[in-house]
């Protein structure tokens, strides 16, 4: 197999999954979750963007 082809079908996967996060992230949570009682220990809420892109590339990897 090719170089070309193993790179057209990792971008694909990869591509395909970060497809399925940008849908997913249509529909925010809404105030309830910001009214939530959450633990101390809770990350901050910028700090799932850039986490979840990081799974979502991973998942693409797998997939590949």
């Amino acid at each position: 197999m090719s170089r070309f082809r193993h790179i057209r079908g990792l971008a694909f996967w990869v591509g395909l999954s970060l497809l399925a996060g940008v849908a997913g992230s249509r529909w925010m949570p809404g105030t309830w979750y910001a009214e939530l009682a959450k633990p101390a220990w809770n990350p901050p809420n910028w700090i799932f963007a850039p986490v979840w892109t990081f799974l979502y590339i991973l998942m693409g990897v797998a997939a590949w």
